[in-house]
């Protein structure tokens, strides 16, 4: 018979046909919940998830369907519930809830939220506000850019009458009726309030709304008594977000909702007046009870209240000005000095490329097979600190490829990248400074579209000049950090060494290595001594919370080499070791330790934890990696401790520093640049004589004494930053650099 003849089975197209016909029937079948089982086994983001299932409870509780136009095809036939409709649907849902908000929140609004719309309701207002000791004030705006975008409205609230007022003036929505310029000139009437010093003033991100009236209506804002944003950086540094609604939401138990919950990407000018109102006086009330429910708490802790109020607060109009005024950027020199950049770049480039084949310098991957190909050894990443570095003393191509790296980072993050963040209004490029940016209470710079004035490098320097006629004038604390680590522990080597004037670093290797100070203070060519670099590696390292393992990469040498390094270094040095200890003691009680004379907090929770058990050799186990997370998060916490309050102090220092030079700054007629770290930075007018510099180094010295320690301040002046003589030069009569 020769062939296997198969009876009643298809042929071969035709099985195909069949198959997918069979799989369309059932695919045609399924249930909602069948879906929904199907979506949620993809491989979803947790925010799809989450969008995911707030539209399958949705559905389920019929608030939401699905839309007629996704549910059939072309041809009429009844297409499966997919995860894209799923996702439209919920942009549907959200917009729904969207406007549910909105409208409870107008439905629930007070009787005393006020709407401003006529002259003798704008005039009773201002007789109620004069009356006042105490008010809130902000403003609602077109966007949130002070150099460019309008006010629209202003909210004010009478806190003795528990009185919340808005008054609109630059709504666009019709009918609309407010209060115009052409009818009543409401920033002109409002400046008497706005500049009277004796009515104190209470704002949630005060530095905004200021910024805004300044330039906006030309308002110059007296009187800031508290800000409930910086408030809530000290009550509480680890708050996982400082805007008003969340935490009215969670400290004052109002529900409350964001501007882009509400309105998305709509400017206020575009919202109606009574839905404007309920949104504004809100943000009036909530803004008084948070000051209340803040100042209460600071109260009960330490000094906190009185360093905010005295230290903080009167800091916020300075930081303004700082931001404000912004810097000058000499443009002909960044572009002569970016094309030297871009040559040295190139040669660079090319001498790496020639050793290392043709690949792409900045894609990790391929450089790090090329490395280890050269080297003829593995590597663990490509880091610049902790693995090329030590390899450049060894291999040349390595030193070009970090040369590389470093120019191409200075070209696009300061010579090709700051010149086009001049703004065309005022001319000059402008920071954002946060005064309370770490969780130390250290300064911080930079988001927002603007830069990072805290992080200028040596060559980047060069680009700020002084406008004419001024100087630009650094007063660098010396050895801020050290001086204070002596203070708090009363270590007598370092005690000993700042008495006499000598340098501390290398006071310290030369009784721990027992040389001579000259030994181990500077090479012959001005180098810092190998003793020296060590002592200040491990003295801050120690104070940053920093491990054996990276003790021992920054070294150079074994980790077990660098734990009795350490250890040796505490044993002979007990009071600094002593120090440490108790802070990490403290911190492990209260789970906090305090900065400053009981000025503020660096809460570290994570160090009252239990440590949990991991067996023996199990250490890097997957099973125990949640164990593992949380014994780090407590060494982490530990370390910190002593760091926070070292750092922490050094930032109050500057801070209360800063106060006491802006009575100078006013006096003389000269202009804030910025408080770079440990220096503070000012424009002064270049008649700058010898009692100038004496007031500077005053100040510097004498506003916030340490315990035992003298502070001390080395004096720079410049017109172009960067390229300076000392003030002792100065004095003497040597010459500024010239830009």
């Amino acid at each position: 018979m020769g062939k296997n003849i198969r009876l009643n089975n298809p042929r071969p197209n035709e099985d195909k046909s069949l198959s997918k016909a069979a799989a369309k029937r059932r695919q045609s079948k399924e249930t909602i919940d069948e879906a929904w089982q199907r979506i949620f086994a993809m491989k979803n983001s947790a925010t799809d998830e989450r969008r995911l299932l707030e539209v399958k409870q949705a559905m389920e509780n019929g608030i939401i369907g699905r839309n007629p136009a996704d549910m059939y095809n072309a041809k009429g036939t009844l297409k499966n519930f997919s995860k894209a409709e799923a996702l439209r649907l919920w942009a549907e849902l959200e917009e729904l809830e969207r406007r549910n908000r909105l409208k409870e929140l107008v439905d629930n609004m007070p009787d005393n939220y006020r709407l401003v719309t006529t002259e003798s309701e704008f005039y009773d207002m201002v007789e109620s506000l004069a009356k006042e000791e105490l008010i809130v004030f902000d403003v609602e705006t077109t966007g949130t850019d002070v150099y460019n975008d309008k006010i629209v409205g202003h909210v004010l609230s009478a806190t003795s009458v528990d009185t919340h007022y808005y008054v609109p003036t630059g709504h666009d929505v019709s009918p609309v009726h407010q209060l115009t310029k052409g009818y009543l000139d409401v920033a002109e009437e409002l400046r008497p309030i706005y500049e009277d010093e004796t009515i104190k003033k209470i704002a949630h991100n005060a530095k905004f709304d200021v910024q805004m009236l300044k330039n906006d209506l030309g308002i110059e804002l007296k009187g800031l008594y508290w800000d409930t944003m910086e408030a809530m950086r000290l009550l509480n540094e680890n708050e996982p977000s400082y805007a008003l609604k969340p935490l009215a939401t969670k400290y004052l138990r109002d529900n409350s909702y964001t501007y882009g919950e509400l309105f998305g990407q709509v400017g206020f000018n575009e919202i109606n007046l009574e839905t404007a109102l309920a949104y504004a006086a809100k943000d009036g009330d909530l803004t008084y009870r948070l000051y209340k429910f803040q100042r209460h708490h600071l109260a009960k802790h330490g000094k906190m209240l009185d360093y905010f109020l005295n230290v903080e607060m009167p800091l916020m109009t300075i930081v303004s000005d700082i931001e404000l005024r912004g810097y000058d950027i000499d443009t002909d020199h960044a572009k002569r000095y970016a094309e030297e950049l871009r040559k040295k770049a190139g040669k660079a480039h090319d001498n790496v490329i020639k050793h290392l084949g043709d690949i792409n310098l900045n894609s990790p991957a391929q450089l790090k097979g090329a490395i280890e190909a050269h080297i003829g050894r593995t590597i663990k990443d490509t880091n610049a600190k902790n693995t090329l570095k030590p390899l450049a003393k060894e291999f040349p191509v390595i030193s070009d490829l970090l040369e590389y790296r470093e120019i191409t980072k200075l070209l696009s993050t300061y010579y090709d990248a700051l010149p086009q963040l001049i703004n065309p209004k005022t001319g000059r490029i402008h920071t954002r400074l946060h005064q309370n940016g770490a969780k130390t209470g250290r300064f911080s710079s930079g988001g927002g579209g603007s830069f990072n004035i805290q992080n200028q490098s040596g060559d980047a320097r060069k680009m700020f000049v002084a406008p004419e006629g001024h100087y630009i004038v650094n007063a660098d604390f010396a050895a801020q950090e050290v001086r204070i680590i002596a203070s708090l522990s009363q270590e007598e080597v370092l005690l000993d060494a700042f008495a006499r004037g000598v340098d501390a670093y290398a006071t310290l290797a030369s009784r721990f290595f027992n040389k001579p100070y000259e030994e181990c203070y500077k090479l012959p060519n001005g180098d810092d001594t190998p003793e020296r670099s060590q002592m200040k590696v491990v003295l801050l390292s120690s104070m940053y919370g920093a491990t054996k393992f990276g003790l021992s990469k920054t070294l150079g040498i074994s980790v077990d080499e660098a734990e009795e390094f350490r250890q040796t270094f505490f044993d002979t040095y007990k009071k600094i070791g002593a120090f440490i200890d108790k802070a990490q003691a403290f911190a492990k009680r209260n789970g906090f330790v305090w900065i400053g004379d009981k000025a503020r907090k660096r809460r570290l929770p994570d160090a009252r934890k239990r440590p949990k058990r991991i067996p023996y050799g199990k250490y890097w186990s997957e099973e125990y990696e949640d164990e593992r997370k949380h014994n780090s998060a407590i060494n982490l916490a530990m370390r910190q401790a002593p760091h926070a309050m070292v750092q922490g102090l050094a930032a109050i220092q500057t801070k209360v520093t800063m106060i006491e030079l802006d009575k100078l700054v006013k006096a003389r007629g000269w202009q804030w640049f910025a408080p770079i770290h440990d220096e503070i930075v000012l424009y002064t007018t270049d008649d700058l004589s010898a009692e100038d510099i004496a007031d500077i180094d005053l100040i510097m010295t004498q506003s916030y004494l340490l315990d035992g320690v003298d502070n001390a301040t080395d004096i720079s002046i410049q017109k172009r930053w960067g390229e300076y003589v000392s003030a002792e030069d100065y004095l003497k009569g040597k010459e500024v650099p010239e830009i």
